[in-house]
């Protein structure tokens, strides 16, 4: 029975739980280790308390958060099958830079390599 518990009280101590928010454009930030929320409203404002070495203090006005860890893509793909005819439909070529799905975009998508997806694209299906 012993062993029981402390291999319980072991699981306990071992389980964490991530804080995560989610912002009303689809963001989200997850908090880091030692890190808090504090809430407020656009009318009132949050003050950050700086004490001097003189023992001075000064308050602060505390500016939003705005970082994030992650950011919906603008043109709505991330849920699309890369390559489907509704994904290059979609997709916003050179948006991102560089990346895979543009790679992907100008292989599936741009077959005749005009830098668009249209009608005389080998895929283009209306």
């Amino acid at each position: 029975m012993k062993k029981i518990a402390l291999a319980a009280l072991l699981a306990a101590s071992v389980a964490s739980a991530e804080t995560v928010i989610n912002y009303e454009d689809g963001s989200t930030y997850t908090l880091e280790a030692n890190q808090e929320i504090y809430i407020s409203t656009p009318d009132s404002a949050l003050f950050k308390r700086q004490l001097m070495k003189n023992k001075d203090t000064f308050f602060r006005v505390q500016k939003p958060w705005s970082k994030r860890d992650y950011v919906p893509d603008p043109d709505g793909t991330d849920d699309m099958a890369i390559g489907s005819h509704e994904w290059c439909k979609a997709y916003i070529p050179w948006h991102e830079g560089l990346t895979f799905d543009m790679i992907s975009w100008q292989r599936a998508c741009d077959t005749n390599n005009d830098g668009k997806y249209d009608e005389n694209d080998d895929g283009w299906s209306e």
